[in-house]
């Protein structure tokens, strides 16, 4: 083999690895920033406060992290497949060389603890992701050099339905966590946790600030944590903020708990006052605990969202409409993982998010492959018969 040969096969293949890689990073980081939108809300709001810009109202910086989450992601599949390319090569050049510029003054001056580029599945400190950022920079700037060995996975006939089929994906993807909860729960207080290890031994500093009051400010956080059974909190950072939309569903758990012997509490860091006004307007006669409000946002996205605690250790959460207690409130919390196997196997949540992506890309190529076998045999098919003749 030539040394020619030999230099266009490595430049090929250190392409596609390139490619590879790129491609990952930006379908990853895209897809955790879809998993939680809401917690991408929040990093956004964090971004305007330490710049000292203007606060913006909470449906166009939730419609911003949405555009963000979808942007990075289509842009990583657009790579991935070789479609576009003239196109996606200029978005991804800019693309790189925004985050690069960006995390470079948050390396400089820290006026966030971390970039949020990778939500909370994967934190990095400001200067892991500048130096993360300067080797996609590099490898993004291989792959325009050299972006004559691209390969698109399709043909140019059916590259129109590469955003269609994303945007539904991704766009689906997210009402879905923004209506209920994250598929995919990468904070602390996931469901799991040992809230008596993590508070009182003290590893972990996420759980340093957990401690409830109720509402004369003594500190019940041992009481609620030492209780032997279950323990239903209504949680809202802000209760005059919180959807009353599902209250009848909440007011309904609150009879069910009653029923079942289970103490239910709302827990929010608002005043009295505030309390007050929701009770007058819901109908609410569970007792209320008082808590920070970061504290809260973390430990459920929705607002308001149910966490179920038992013998200290977080065991279900939902939000305000994924609340699974029948109507007759029958089913008692001991039943609750057998009649709702997947509320607690995240085994069968990764594989339906994995083949939910997969399968409709694979028919993509599959259909692809069809049409050119289809147009292969008849091209053959006419160049006979023009023999022929």
């Amino acid at each position: 083999m030539s040394a020619r040969k030999s230099l266009r096969r490595f430049e090929s293949v250190t392409v596609g690895i390139s490619r590879l890689i790129v491609a990952a990073c930006f379908i990853f980081s895209g897809f955790v920033k879809a998993v939680d939108p809401v917690g991408t809300q929040l990093k956004l709001a964090d971004y305007i406060a330490a710049f000292g810009m203007a606060e913006i109202p909470a449906d166009i910086s939730l419609m911003a992290a949405c555009v963000l989450a979808g942007f990075e992601f289509l842009l990583g599949v657009y790579l991935l497949f070789g479609v576009f390319e003239r196109g996606t090569l200029w978005m991804l050049a800019i693309a790189v060389l925004s985050f690069t510029s960006l995390t470079l003054y948050l390396a400089l001056k820290n006026p966030v603890s971390d970039c949020g580029c990778f939500g909370d599945a994967l934190v990095l400190t400001n200067w892991q992701t500048f130096v993360k950022n300067v080797f996609i920079l590099l490898l993004t700037l291989h792959i325009i050099l050299l972006r004559r060995y691209i390969r698109p996975l399709i043909h140019a006939r059916l590259e129109w339905l590469m955003p269609v089929i994303t945007v539904l994906l991704i766009g689906n993807f997210m009402l879905t966590n923004i209506r209920d909860l994250p598929i995919f729960d990468f904070r602390p207080y996931r469901i799991g946790t040992d809230l008596r290890s993590a508070v009182y031994e003290g590893k972990d500093n996420s759980y340093a600030d957990f401690f409830l009051m109720d509402g004369n400010m003594n500190d019940v956080t041992d009481m609620l944590l030492d209780d032997g059974g279950y323990t239903f909190l209504v949680v809202s950072p802000h209760i005059e903020n919180a959807s009353q939309s599902n209250i009848d569903m909440i007011n309904d758990l609150y009879y069910y708990c009653c029923d079942a012997g289970y103490p239910m509490y709302g827990v929010t860091s608002s005043g009295r006052n505030e309390v007050g006004r929701w009770r007058d307007m819901t109908y609410a006669e569970y007792d209320f605990l008082h808590a920070d409000d970061i504290l809260l946002k973390t430990m459920i996205r929705s607002d308001p969202g149910i966490v179920v605690l038992k013998d200290g250790v977080i065991e279900h959460k939902w939000s305000d409409s994924g609340i699974p207690i029948d109507s007759q409130r029958s089913c008692r919390m001991e039943q609750m993982r057998r009649k709702y196997p997947a509320l607690s196997d995240g085994r069968v949540v990764l594989t339906l998010t994995v083949l939910y992506f997969m399968l409709p890309y694979l028919l993509l190529i599959a259909i692809d492959r069809l049409l050119e076998r289809e147009w292969r045999s008849r091209r053959n098919s006419n160049k006979r018969t023009l023999n022929n003749n």
